[in-house]
């Protein structure tokens, strides 16, 4: 056996497994920087500076509101009014009259249109501030074309079926319009008329002023219900019923020109039948006793 005891090995081969070897690492990557003077309170103090802006700023607005609600340049001075023919002075008065006095920006415009819109014959109104201290007031007033005979009332209507004005009962009417009658309806001013014929009504009479060749002031529609719509029109009664508007009139004229050819005396004329249009004709010796003597229905028959 070989006595190694002795024996050197090289320095490449020793083992370093009994050594501890200490490394020291810096963790956070560079080495922090001490802190300048003053440096901590910069974010306090701009917050600071920020707040005292904002209540400046907001300060400024509050005194400038003051100062224009109070400076005496935007008192409102007057009102100017547009669009008025049948709305009253006074009404014009009460609508307007509540600016007087007061600052032009804090005037209730909103309110005063819905004021304005009370009124029965006003339709629209609208309402606008000229700088520095003047109202204008635009009226769009409701157009009068149909008077409304209820038997007790008379009233003013629109095209629309509105309710404008109640009628004097005596005395010429002052308004030369077609009446549409419904007994017994319950009118009233600012309020639409909700009978059942009216809607039927409107629609014959704008086919009867497009046509031409009637004196509108002369129509008298009988509307109690759209089924016994008819005119009432030179003393003669013409049953429309309800539709085809149109075509029916364009039936009557060629009814009434064959009875003006033949020399009738005619009491009414039914048109309600889609193509039999029946005419009742007086007799001879009813001649002057108006539509309540004897007479014949004739049916003539009209092929489309």
């Amino acid at each position: 056996m070989r006595d190694y005891k002795n024996v050197k090995v090289p320095r490449s081969y020793r083992s370093g497994a009994g050594r501890i070897s200490v490394k020291r690492v810096q963790a956070g990557g560079a080495s922090a920087k001490p802190k300048k003077s003053g440096e901590g309170t910069a974010g306090p103090l701009l917050k600071v500076a920020a707040v005292v802006l904002i209540a400046g700023a907001a300060f400024l607005a509050w005194y400038g509101y003051r100062a224009t609600i109070q400076a005496d340049m935007f008192i409102v001075s007057g009102v100017d009014v547009e669009g008025v023919k049948h709305v009253s002075e006074k009404d014009v008065k009460e609508i307007a009259g509540v600016f007087k006095g007061k600052n032009i920006f804090r005037a209730d415009l909103d309110a005063s249109v819905r004021r304005a819109r009370m009124n029965a014959w006003v339709k629209e109104a609208r309402i606008y501030r000229r700088l520095p201290n003047r109202i204008t007031i635009v009226f769009t007033e409701r157009e009068p074309s149909v008077i409304l005979e209820t038997g007790a009332e008379r009233f003013l209507m629109d095209g629309e079926g509105m309710v404008i004005e109640r009628l004097a009962k005596d005395g010429a009417p002052a308004w030369p319009l077609p009446v549409v009658s419904i007994r017994g309806y319950h009118a009233r001013p600012g309020e639409a008329v909700a009978a059942e014929g009216m809607a039927d009504a409107l629609l014959l009479i704008a086919e009867i002023s497009s046509r031409g060749g009637w004196r509108l002031a002369e129509v008298t529609v009988k509307a109690d219900s759209p089924e016994a719509l008819s005119v009432i029109y030179a003393e003669h009664e013409f049953k429309i019923g309800s539709g085809r508007y149109g075509e029916k009139l364009r039936r009557l004229a060629e009814v009434m020109a064959d009875v003006k050819e033949r020399g009738l005396e005619i009491a009414y004329v039914d048109l309600r039948p889609e193509r039999q249009t029946a005419v009742m004709v007086k007799n001879a010796g009813s001649k002057g006793q108006g539509s309540s003597g004897k007479g014949k229905n004739v049916g003539l028959r009209n092929e489309d």
